[in-house]
């Protein structure tokens, strides 16, 4: 049995991140209106980036402490569990429709963004040249998310985006406050538990990453699609998980690469990276025609991120098996 405190830690650096997170965004956002900053850039800005804040906390305390595996596996792993996990469980409660403004066009960057580091990492380290590349990236797609929206609405197409309740002065500067102190510590803790386990019982850092780290700094996505569903705000839930998989690689990614290079694991390559790839596709198929992802949808969803789990525990390896089975032939 681990030490206790370990899992204190674990356990306890997860609730932090995930209400820190939370804290973060709302105080930020109220912020934002209060300087007169459009409830549009805000939200993509500081939405985007705020749900995303604990992967990047976590995986920059990761890779500075020397514990790569951890970070990685994190992003890696919460991008499977955004799409098969975050965006299944309000499913369940509610139909979700692929219809928000600019979904697909995101949808299409993430594709991308999934791609380049699928491929760059079958053959190459996390380098810093690469962490460039992915920052560039992240830019662009903020440009062009700011510029699609801007054109739209000088159209007069309704983008999607709401004005908040307005908090009280201390409320936000609280939230502030809290979300600013919380994250880096959360993730510290997060970190120092997840590593200290990992020794413990010799599991590999990236399959604690992949599975406790992953899912833990996932929650803040996962309680505002539950909170967007009790709201009846179906067509908001889609937009974040996209947002939040193209932040994760190219915002928290390039976190990493910058301090490497850095090997991946071979667990990535043979079996993790098919899986973010296949989490991709399947959203694909719901964004792309504008189909509604049912309760149906939703149940085989998590039925496949519990194969998922199951294969990543028993060390399946799919690249080897593609390999085996061109080979025979």
């Amino acid at each position: 049995m681990p030490d206790l405190a370990l899992l204190a830690a674990l356990v306890g650096g997860l609730v932090i991140l995930a209400l820190a997170g939370d804290f973060l965004v709302n105080g930020a956002m109220d912020a934002a209106r209060r300087l007169g900053i459009s409830p549009l850039i805000a939200g993509i800005l500081i939405v985007g980036f705020g749900t995303s804040a604990p992967e990047m906390v976590v995986s920059l305390d990761a890779a500075y402490s020397g514990n790569p595996g951890l970070a990685i596996g994190n992003i890696v792993g919460s991008n499977i569990a955004n799409i098969w996990f975050v965006l299944a469980a309000p499913a369940l409660l509610i139909p979700l429709t692929a219809r928000q403004f600019g979904l697909r066009r995101s949808f299409w960057f993430m594709l991308a963004v999934t791609a380049v580091w699928i491929a760059w990492t079958m053959h190459h380290p996390l380098t810093p040249l690469f962490g460039l590349v992915l920052l560039a990236l992240l830019v662009l797609y903020t440009f062009l998310m700011l510029w699609w929206t801007s054109s739209a609405l000088r159209k007069g197409v309704d983008v999607g985006l709401e004005d908040g309740d307005e908090l009280k002065t201390f409320t936000m500067a609280a939230s502030l406050i809290v979300g600013i102190v919380g994250l880096p510590l959360g993730a510290h803790l997060i970190v120092e538990g997840g590593t200290g386990i990992a020794r413990t019982y010799n599991v590999p850092e990236e399959v604690i990453g992949l599975t406790l780290l992953a899912i833990g700094t996932s929650l803040p996505e996962l309680g505002a699609g539950l909170a967007a569903a009790f709201r009846r705000r179906a067509d908001v839930i889609i937009g974040n998980v996209i947002g939040s998989n193209i932040f994760n690689l190219a915002g928290a990614g390039a976190i990493i690469a910058l301090f490497g290079p850095t090997d991946l694991a071979p667990t990535f390559p043979q079996f993790d990276h098919w899986f973010m790839a296949a989490a991709a596709i399947t959203l694909g198929l719901f964004v792309i025609p504008r189909n509604k992802i049912t309760r149906l949808a939703a149940l085989a969803m998590g039925l496949t991120y519990g194969i998922y789990l199951y294969g990543l525990v028993n060390g399946w390896n799919i690249a080897g098996g593609v390999e085996s089975l061109l080979g025979g032939n």
